[in-house]
């Protein structure tokens, strides 16, 4: 668990939350399949999301050099500006993060949500020490339309992280044979596995495997970290 004291330096400062499972184009699947798939359900809400009471709404004429004017504010100018240039608009989170030493800030897309035609920068900012406004920034692919940020999308995902830990990672690749015998052993059983899935995808059923750890024998072979997650944000400003 991670502590972080965030300090609003605006009074136009973005809205902070934890993000919601809820996604407006997995309720357009059929039965509201979309939500069946763990992975994707439970990291929905990983992260704080940032975001603002108003749309922001903006163009960019196809052209991308040093030059701010080719990407014009329609509408939301007080939370939005273009001096990056670049293809570029940047936000004003009027939000300064700090947390503990060797723990850093990971901004990054929300994940499974989508805009056509922009999407954020992903960066890590070393909160334990950065006393300025924590930097967000878009890069615009699709030109000469309005694109619109509407009030209440997160522009931003924030994850604290610690970079020590992730340093000098290292992955070794070996051959399936020799994989442990045990909790893995099902994975031996590829074949099996497929047939019991296309049972329930023939009816239109998710398996549950994933989510509940089980082998397609119903058998137990592990367990999550966590099967939700929750986040706090206590406002004391």
């Amino acid at each position: 668990m991670y502590k972080i004291d965030v300090y609003k330096t605006s009074n136009d400062a973005a809205n902070i939350f934890q993000l919601p499972v809820k996604r407006d184009w997995m309720e357009l699947t059929h039965e509201r399949h979309a939500y069946s798939c763990f992975p994707v359900t439970l990291t929905n809400s990983l992260g704080f999301g940032l975001s603002f009471p108003e749309d922001i709404v903006f163009i960019w004429d196809g052209q991308s050099d040093a030059r701010a004017e080719h990407v014009k504010i329609l509408s939301g100018h007080k939370y939005a500006y273009t001096e990056r240039a670049n293809a570029t608009i940047s936000f004003k989170t009027g939000l300064t993060f700090r947390t503990e030493e060797n723990v850093s800030m990971l901004g990054m897309p929300t994940p499974n949500l989508f805009i056509d035609g922009a999407q954020p920068f992903t960066t890590a900012i070393s909160t334990s020490w950065f006393g300025g406004e924590f930097p967000v920034a878009w890069r615009i692919t699709k030109p000469g339309v309005a694109i619109t940020i509407p009030a209440g999308h997160p522009i931003i995902t924030l994850i604290p992280i610690s970079l020590s830990n992730i340093n000098n990672s290292e992955i070794t690749i070996r051959n399936q044979k020799d994989m442990p015998p045990g909790k893995y052993s099902h994975l031996y059983n590829q074949e099996d596995h497929l047939k019991a899935v296309n049972k329930y995808s023939e009816k239109n059923e998710w398996t549950n495997f994933y989510r509940n750890a089980v082998d397609y024998l119903g058998n137990k072979i592990g367990n999550h970290e966590v099967k939700n997650i929750k986040l706090k944000v206590i406002d004391n400003a």
